[in-house]
């Protein structure tokens, strides 16, 4: 279990990577007639993400357990105005409406008197870069959510959450792909595009966008240099070239994959890496990473066999850091 204290000193740290993990009393967080919290949670993570400074970089919803990899960025925070820490507040907080219930922006007014509150925005500010009330708002909300559903009082998560922080780039990334094959070991998908509520999906999803604007743009190339002009919608192909522009992460709301390496691992290079793991893991047999790959591996210094031994869960993410010795006796 981690502690207060070792959760305040990696909050302070910037650049800090965690794998954030969150199990479920005796009962399913989702699942059988809970199927639809999973779209809480995942609403909830991109709803805290979009406020927080922090990044996301991958998340996975299961049936009674929930993992997130977070880069945290407290320094950031700094940086705010205190405008934007009350509008941010106010995304994680929004009022709502009396009949219906909805979530409603806050009044301009409001937000002018509480940016003029010195002491309320310097609380805000820092609980909007602390992991621990990024956890305690999400989980709270669910908690209270699924007890009135469930028509029960009481504790509905198993104590607190565990936080390891990921000290290398290997790390970060066998990490990352752990979290995004949990639905393929237990045999709930069969291949990433299909492992829903997790964080390569989202990639995924976003690349085929990224691929399709591509494809339109090339078409209406080629029809220009046959005919000197295009059948494609003038603002449809404005909408496709700018989505070529802004890259293959543009429109999703999780960090950059590239984020977690130091622009070493490019996206592709990543989905293709986890898609080949996760057919080797639902295969059932040991399997290789295809040669094309391997040097992706030895890049991230990771061995070939040890990769798939933590994609296969024969060696957990738990205890007190993850990283090769030198990190780990530096972080001691």
């Amino acid at each position: 279990m981690t502690t207060a204290r070792s959760l305040l000193i990696d909050e302070r740290r910037p650049g800090c990577y965690h794998l954030i993990s969150r199990c479920v009393r005796r009962a399913f967080l989702c699942g059988d007639a809970a199927e639809h919290r999973r779209a809480w949670l995942e609403q909830g993570i991109r709803t805290q993400a979009n406020a927080f400074a922090l990044g996301v970089l991958t998340y996975c919803v299961m049936s009674n357990h929930l993992h997130i990899v977070i880069r945290t960025d407290p320094e950031q925070a700094q940086h705010w105005s205190a405008r934007e820490v009350v509008e941010r507040w106010s995304i994680v907080f929004p009022d709502r409406d009396p009949a219906t219930g909805a979530p409603i922006a806050w009044d301009p007014v409001d937000i002018d008197r509480h940016a003029r509150d010195d002491a309320w925005v310097a609380v805000r500010r820092q609980r909007l870069a602390s992991v621990s009330w990024f956890m305690r708002i999400l989980k709270q909300r669910i908690a209270r959510r699924a007890n009135k559903e469930d028509g029960v009082t009481g504790h509905f998560w198993e104590g607190r959450f565990q936080s390891v922080p990921l000290l290398d780039q290997a790390a970060i990334v066998s990490c990352m792909a752990y979290v995004d094959l949990n639905p393929i070991r237990a045999k709930m998908a069969s291949t990433p595009e299909t492992s829903d509520h997790t964080g390569v999906q989202q990639r995924i999803l976003s690349r085929q966008g990224f691929r399709k604007a591509k494809a339109l743009c090339e078409h209406a190339d080629r029809e220009r240099a046959a005919t000197g002009c295009t059948t494609v919608d003038p603002a449809t192909l404005a909408e496709a070239q700018y989505r070529v522009e802004q890259g293959p992460e543009h429109d999703i709301w999780l960090a950059p994959a590239l984020s977690a390496c130091d622009n070493q691992l490019r996206l592709d290079d990543y989905l293709e890496l986890v898609d080949q793991t996760g057919r080797i893991i639902a295969s059932g047999k040991r399997g290789s990473i295809p040669p094309h790959l391997a040097p992706i591996l030895r890049r991230l210094q990771i061995d070939v066999d040890a990769w798939l031994d933590v994609m296969r869960g024969r060696s957990h993410f738990l205890g007190t850091a993850v990283g090769a010795l030198a990190r780990l006796v530096s972080e001691a």
